[in-house]
Formats: structure tokens, C-alpha cells, sequence
């Protein structure tokens, strides 16, 4: 391979160190490289593409956390990388968006303040079926910290309680108690029967990839 072709060192190192710094969980350091670094945010993009790893989540999670010292300053450019994650999501060349909606909820979640219009777009995203595991934990992140703002999706998230997806099942069900929502009686014939669910589903949350039954969640 000609020298050319070799990724540049200065693009290595960051993204080796960003990685460590996730392994630990030093989003603060993050934070500061952030502030200095404009590119921090898109090799943590760059990190989000495999979801069967903490590493992944974890740079979401740390995208929103990031944005939200970012947005204190520059909220032109939290805007502007929401924008770039939208536009992924409606990119024909594949499937390098479908982590987006997962970043967009963290976005909205550590700054429901600025970014609260993005939110019912998020929800939107429950039609496109690639999307829909990302878009109801994305709910479930939002409403978590302002249920305000996800509320309207509640009607929309029941009918997956009863999806013959175990994933899909499960995670209508974590949004609607992250969003301390029963979803009225409609769906109470849907939640007694998901207590009896032995199907495992696994979760990112509290910065751990969390693995339990649906009939646990009920």
C-alpha cells in the first residue's frame, strides 16, 4: 500500500484515544477536547455504526453530552450536526444513518431547551423500519428527562408492545416507563401479556448494555 493511501497519524491518534476515553467512560475529557476539536464529534459518528458493542453506545452517549457543553457557545454547530445526522437518515447510499436517531435523541435529551423541535421528528422516523429499534429508545431517552416533549408518541409506541419482534417489544416497553406512561387501557391487555415474556432483549442504559427478560421490564 502506497504511503498515500495510509490514513493520516493525526487522524489515528484521536480516535485511538477517543476509544480509551469511552472504554472508561471519561466523558468529561471528552468534553474538553470537544471544545478545541471540532472533529471530535465525527469520529464519534465515526464509532457509531456497530451497535453490538459498548464502545458504540457509549459514543452516542457521549455525543449528547458533548453537544451539550458545545451548544453553551456554538449552538450553530449542534445544529448544524443535526442536520448532517438527518440527511444520513434520508441517504439513499445505505445504511450509515440508521445509528442517527439513537444520536438525535441524546441531542435532544442533554438540550431539550434548543433542539425541542427536532423531537417530534425523531418520533417521525417510527414509519421507516430500519429505524424503529433506534427511534423507541430514543423516545425512551427523551422522556426520561422531559416526557413533555414525547408524549404524543405514546398512541404511536403501544402497538409495538404487542410486535412479534422481541426487540421491538421490549423497548416499547422501556420508552413507556422511561416516560412513566401505562398507555391507558389500551394497553393493558398488551402489558399482561408481556409478563409472562421470557424473550431477552438488551438495552443500553446507565452506561451498560443490559440484557434482561421483557416479562422483567413489565
Amino acid at each position: 500500500m502506497g504511503e498515500s493511501a495510509m490514513p493520516s497519524l493525526s487522524y489515528m491518534l484521536p480516535k485511538r484515544e477517543i476509544t480509551k476515553l469511552l472504554e472508561e467512560k471519561r466523558y468529561a475529557e471528552l468534553s474538553g477536547m470537544s471544545l478545541s476539536n471540532r472533529k471530535i464529534l465525527s469520529v464519534l459518528i465515526s464509532l457509531t455504526y456497530d451497535k453490538k458493542t459498548i464502545i458504540c453506545w457509549r459514543a452516542i452517549e457521549a455525543i449528547g453530552l458533548l453537544t451539550k457543553e458545545i451548544a453553551k457557545t456554538n449552538p450553530e454547530l449542534v445544529r448544524n450536526t443535526i442536520g448532517r445526522l438527518l440527511w444520513m437518515i434520508r441517504d439513499e447510499s445505505g445504511g450509515i444513518g440508521w445509528s442517527s436517531p439513537e444520536i438525535l435523541g441524546e441531542i435532544v435529551r442533554n438540550n431539550h431547551g434548543l433542539f425541542s423541535d427536532i423531537a417530534p421528528i425523531i418520533v417521525s422516523f417510527l414509519d421507516e423500519e430500519k429505524l424503529r429499534a433506534g427511534v423507541l429508545w430514543a423516545i425512551g431517552r427523551i422522556g426520561g428527562v422531559e416526557p413533555e416533549l414525547v408524549k404524543h408518541s405514546i398512541p404511536l409506541v403501544i402497538p409495538y408492545l404487542s410486535d412479534p419482534d422481541p426487540i421491538l417489544r421490549g423497548l416499547a416497553l422501556w420508552s413507556l416507563t422511561k416516560m412513566s406512561a401505562s398507555g391507558g387501557p389500551e394497553a393493558v391487555g398488551a402489558l399482561k401479556k408481556l409478563k409472562g415474556d421470557n424473550n431477552r432483549v438488551t438495552i443500553y442504559d446507565m452506561g451498560k448494555l443490559n440484557e434482561k427478560a421483557i416479562a422483567e421490564l413489565a
